[in-house]
């Protein structure tokens, strides 16, 4: 990229993050539609007056398969182990936590699951693996793994430390998934694989406190 063009996509993707982070909401609606108008709906704007892309640049497509569930096995198994810790020798089960009207009823907790959990997931993917990794790799290489990572944990302290923890599953994955989009092309491998690992947490946790 020139250097004209880099200024104004970090510029575009700090305000992005920042503005958002800072943005009021009053209710769990509004903050889904503020998440999708920042995350989804203005980089697609973006894409179209200025980068001019495909959207399969931004890893919607189907890509290397073999590389997306290789490097996703391989993430399953680092991420589970780092979880694994997390709960047994940290106070992750302390802190972490899932909704009260998910606890004692398996159809809310599948409604939470394949509502919220799938769309918070799949616009973090599309945002942070999909069009910064995207953008940026042509010159960061492999660093881009980690300057997507950093994005993200930014945008967590940005929303506030407190959320840290409910975070954290997120933030975990975040380099892993990067590495199964950046290997595999997609962002549907590492979305995916986000999504089974967090219903599997979830699962677990709500299993442990009944």
């Amino acid at each position: 990229m020139k250097y004209k063009e880099t200024f104004i996509i970090s510029f575009f993707t700090l305000a992005s993050l920042c503005v958002y982070a800072i943005f009021p909401v009053e209710n769990s609606f509004q903050q889904i539609v503020t998440m999708l108008v920042f995350f989804v709906i203005f980089p697609l704007m973006f894409n179209g007056f200025f980068l001019k892309r495909k959207l399969s640049s931004y890893g919607l497509q189907f890509g290397d398969r073999k590389q997306g569930l290789l490097w996703g096995l391989y993430s399953i198994i680092a991420v589970t182990f780092i979880l694994f810790v997390s709960l047994k020798y940290f106070s992750f089960l302390k802190n972490y936590g899932v909704p009260d009207f998910t606890i004692n009823n398996f159809n809310n907790f599948l409604l939470y699951e394949f509502t919220l959990v799938i769309l918070f997931v799949a616009t973090y993917e599309f945002y942070f693996r999909g069009f910064i990794l995207s953008i940026f790799k042509s010159n960061l290489k492999y660093w881009t793994i980690l300057l997507q990572s950093l994005l993200f944990l930014v945008l967590v302290l940005l929303i506030g430390r407190e959320s840290l923890y409910q975070f954290l599953p997120y933030l975990i994955f975040a380099p892993f998934a990067g590495l199964i989009a950046y290997k595999s092309k997609s962002i549907i491998y590492s979305g995916i694989i986000q999504f089974l690992i967090i219903f599997i947490l979830d699962a677990l946790i709500i299993k442990m406190l009944g």
